[in-house]
């Protein structure tokens, strides 16, 4: 008997099971698994010996921007690799975008300008705080923050003229975000979403698309990303949306209410195993959506209360304590333990049901990268019987030694399970590759 295993982090089973977490690992196609899925472990990450602050908030390198170089903002000043440029004021979401020549960088306060030797100022219209900078059309485009204006500069410039500004129509909504995607900008208010193409006007290089705004506005200033050839947004009903005809609801009920419960609230996109991935970071959860299985899970950094990465940028990520990280080819966690972590379960109406066994299919024997390590690698499971609100011990099962690939992973003998139903959790600390195709009950010839 198959017990649901858990898939996506917020999603309910059935029944009186509570939610089935989903940590340090993914969901992936697998087409030769009865369910089409299976769950497999991320990589862990690695320090990359180059510190920058105590806390980046935003890490940014394109190709042929200052000829390729990184930069990021972290702890109020502007980096350039390991070189500290100079402060930047502010204390809100930070954004930098940039030209061929040129930089530009804020964090809700005043916008600054980097041509590769000096990081001065811009001199803004009425010396006002630009929330956002984005980059298109061959301009930089700065959001104004005591309104709905957005100003830009000329093409392949570095200055905002005063009349250089056009201003959100569909309603009085200040704006708070924006993305250019597809020679088109995108402008999130607090209570809509307006589309301006670019028009190759020089004069006004951005007008309105009639009929085409989201009567959906955006919850904050870094609530907003690009991802693949669409975007996405955390609404202002703390809904996680993906553009389409109309706004697209991907999120549920639970990660919403975790979503509105949360303080703090962005957005960004990374890559792994050539598969790309949307980080939702809130309070203490980092949670992540795979482009290709549409569904959540949630990453957690050993020890720490949240995800390490904030934010993420050709191949590397930018991190709360002021790291810079990149996947490794293992699993250790920048050194530690990488946790994975999973439930799986049944509801249970009426009567009771006798557990002789729970089966697990994975990947055993998988011990070789790390020789003379590790040798006999295990995994626990705890099981709860009445939805998760206490626990039985953690009881440990060898996950194979080397070669052990046909090794039969099982708990015997689990006992008596009844209304409102059976629930066991696993975890994994060992540093080896693990792969969970089905979690099963009361198998013939699994003993007792």
């Amino acid at each position: 008997m198959r017990l649901q295993y858990a898939l996506t982090s917020y999603e309910r089973a059935k029944g009186d099971l509570p939610e089935l977490p989903v940590v340090n690992m993914f969901a992936e196609e697998a087409p030769s698994e009865e369910t089409g899925v299976a769950l497999q472990s991320r990589y862990g990450l690695a320090d990359q010996s180059a510190d920058i602050g105590t806390s980046v908030k935003a890490i940014f390198q394109r190709d042929r921007v200052l000829s390729g170089a990184q930069f990021a903002v972290s702890s109020g000043a502007l980096y350039s690799g390991v070189t500290n440029l100079g402060a930047i004021d502010g204390s809100g979401a930070a954004s930098i975008a940039g030209l061929e020549t040129d930089i530009f960088v804020t964090q809700g306060a005043s916008l600054y300008t980097y041509e590769g030797a000096t990081l001065s100022a811009v001199s803004f219209p009425d010396a006002a705080n630009v929330t956002k900078v984005v980059a298109g059309a061959s301009r930089a485009i700065a959001l104004r923050a005591d309104g709905g204006k957005f100003y830009w500069t000329p093409a392949l410039g570095n200055t905002f003229g005063a009349l250089d500004f056009a201003t959100a129509e569909s309603q009085p909504d200040g704006v708070l975000d924006a993305l250019f995607i597809d020679d088109v900008l995108v402008l999130f208010g607090s209570e809509t979403v307006e589309f301006w193409p670019n028009t190759g006007n020089s004069d006004l290089p951005f007008q309105p698309l009639e009929g085409r705004v989201f009567e959906r506005g955006i919850r904050a200033t870094g609530c907003a990303t690009i991802m693949g050839a669409t975007f996405y947004w955390v609404g202002d009903d703390n809904a996680l949306y993906t553009n389409g005809n109309e706004p697209t609801r991907i999120s549920n009920a639970g990660l919403e209410e975790a979503i509105s419960g949360s303080t703090a609230c962005s957005l960004f996109t990374f890559t792994l195993e050539g598969t790309e991935f949307l980080a939702l970071r809130l309070d203490t959860e980092t949670h992540v959506y795979s482009s290709r299985s549409r569904m959540f899970s949630r990453f957690e950094s050993y020890g720490q209360t949240n995800w390490l990465p904030t934010c993420y940028a050709s191949g590397i990520f930018g991190s709360s304590d002021g790291k810079q990280l990149a996947w490794s080819t293992d699993h250790l966690d920048v050194g530690g333990q990488l946790e994975r972590r999973w439930r799986a379960g049944m509801a249970i109406n009426g009567g009771g049901v006798q557990v002789s066994n729970v089966q697990l299919r994975t990947n055993p024997g998988q011990t070789s990268y790390l020789t003379g390590q590790y040798a006999d690698p295990t995994i626990e499971m705890r099981v709860s019987r009445n939805a998760g609100q206490s626990w039985k011990n953690w009881k440990s099962r060898s996950l194979g030694a080397q070669g052990e690939y046909r090794k039969k992973i099982q708990w015997r003998g689990c006992g008596q399970a009844s209304q409102p139903g059976f629930l066991c959790e696993f975890r994994t600390t060992d540093p080896v590759p693990l792969r969970i195709s089905d979690v099963r009950i009361n198998e013939p010839y699994g003993g007792r």
